[in-house]
């Protein structure tokens, strides 16, 4: 018998990591064993996206997933995050786990970031959208079944009118011209509150919207 490759997800909450987890999820060759989210230690979630942790880890109970937390200074360096991280990661690689998956698109200065973080840690970074057209990434999210809430959105691009809404085919349509329409450049971040690796719906509520660096952050919380 085959064994699977075991691969943990970094997983920020948002529609990037459900497609990630959904495109892995349709390899029979690979094992989802877990979920890794950096939070911002001062405020306790995911940075400029608004997502509690809270409701990270309900996300995680309805995936079915376990959940690997990082907490981070709130101004965390590259050399920070990079060490943090790395302490985690070389817990599970020393456990045979040696593959990490990410749901980046096609930012190449990203992919390379963290494509040398594991091979510093003897690991393999795996990248399921790599290269895909952004746009086509977008509508497969929804075509799917997935349902996210726009959490965050780059000031300097969009305003309150785009923050707090449902991702849509009609939020796509509405986007002004050079915003990428899954956010990959990030104009925007999203929260996952349904999909068809989840077991239900997630359950929250809106609160305030506040500024968050350059982000407009419409904090999101349980009900």
């Amino acid at each position: 018998m085959e064994t699977k490759e075991k691969v943990l997800l970094f997983w920020s909450g948002g529609k990037d990591s459900a497609m990630a987890l959904y495109e892995l999820k349709q390899d029979s060759n690979i094992e989802v064993v877990g979920l890794i989210t950096t939070l911002d230690r001062e405020k306790n979630r995911v940075r400029f996206h608004g997502i509690p942790d809270t409701l990270i880890l309900e996300q995680a109970k309805l995936l079915k997933l376990p959940l690997q937390r990082i907490f981070l200074p709130e101004n965390a360096t590259n050399l920070e995050y990079v060490e943090e991280v790395s302490k985690i990661l070389s817990m599970y690689a020393k456990r045979g786990i040696k593959t990490v998956a990410f749901g980046d698109i096609n930012l190449v200065e990203l992919k390379t970031f963290k494509e040398k973080m594991l091979s510093d840690l003897g690991m393999k970074a795996l990248f399921p959208l790599w290269n895909q057209n952004t746009k086509d990434v977008a509508l497969k999210f929804l075509s799917t079944g997935h349902k996210a809430l726009v959490t965050s959105v780059y000031g300097e691009k969009l305003g309150y009118n785009f923050l707090a809404c449902d991702y849509n085919e009609e939020y796509i349509n509405r986007l002004p011209e050079g915003v990428d329409p899954a956010g990959e450049n990030g104009e925007f971040h999203t929260f996952v509150i349904f999909g068809p690796t989840f077991k239900m719906r997630v359950a929250f509520s809106k609160s305030i919207a506040v500024e968050e660096g350059p982000y407009l952050v419409s904090l999101i919380k349980e009900p």
